[in-house]
């Protein structure tokens, strides 16, 4: 068994380190399409989500 213990990586220089925690500046993403036709989640949604769901865990079953 070895007797050095093996840490998690090199040590960080403070440069760095510094270059790490530095703060970035917000950009604002002007070219992106604002889709006012974005469709919500409906009822239908959901029941097709839980139908979907049933089935996978009947083939589950199926399998043991």
């Amino acid at each position: 068994m070895k007797s050095e213990v093996m840490g998690v990586g090199t040590p960080l220089s403070k440069k760095d380190l510094k270059e790490l925690l530095l703060e970035t500046k917000e950009t604002l993403a002007f070219d992106v399409k604002n889709d006012s036709n974005s469709r919500t989640f409906s009822h239908l949604d959901l029941w097709n989500l839980q139908k979907r769901q049933r089935s996978a865990s009947e083939m589950r079953r199926k399998l043991m």
